[in-house]
Formats: C-alpha cells, sequence, structure tokens
C-alpha cells in the first residue's frame, strides 16, 4: 500500500478488529445466559473450547495490528496515534473484563 493509504487501512483494520470485539463479547453473554437457564433446567453445553477459540485469535489479531501500528507510528503522526492506541486499549480490556 502506498504511505498516505496506510492510516485509512490500519482505521478499517482497527474498526473490523473492534466489530469482532463486539461480536465475541455478544457470544459471551450467550453463554452465560445459557449458563443461568441451565439452572432452571435448560440444556446447557458447557464446551468453552469454540468460545476460548475465539477469544484467542481476537487477541492474537490484537497483537498482531498493534504491532504494525507501532511500526508504522510514524507515518501515522502525532495525532491519530494515540487515538489509535487509545481504541486497542478499549478493545483489550473490554475482553479482559467480560
Amino acid at each position: 500500500a502506498a504511505p498516505q493509504e496506510l492510516p485509512t487501512l490500519i482505521l478499517e483494520a482497527v474498526k473490523e478488529l473492534e466489530v469482532a470485539k463486539q461480536q465475541v463479547l455478544k457470544r459471551i453473554q450467550i453463554w452465560k445466559r445459557q449458563q443461568q437457564l441451565a439452572g432452571n433446567g435448560a440444556l446447557f453445553e458447557e464446551n468453552l473450547a469454540p468460545l476460548q477459540k475465539r477469544c484467542e485469535s481476537l487477541v492474537e489479531v490484537y497483537f498482531q495490528l498493534h504491532q504494525q501500528v507501532m511500526a508504522a507510528s510514524t507515518a501515522l503522526g502525532p495525532e491519530l496515534l494515540p487515538r489509535l492506541l487509545e481504541r486497542f486499549t478499549e478493545v483489550l480490556s473490554s475482553l479482559v473484563k467480560r
């Protein structure tokens, strides 16, 4: 990609990361609700492996993208870089907290 396209591509990637995070968090909420309903006798699939795999994959993408942002920090400029880093922090902290 041309250097002037880099900020746009990175912003798109961060936006996609945030969308994927929302999907994972939604799936976690569904799992929690199913676990609650199991207390009332509903069927419940306790296997956390698929959910864990989603979380691990998302964190892997997070770290790869974070590395790319840091490598391109000079091209991103002093205004965009702190905003991106803040968005990264929010993605990781919301995953860990939930």
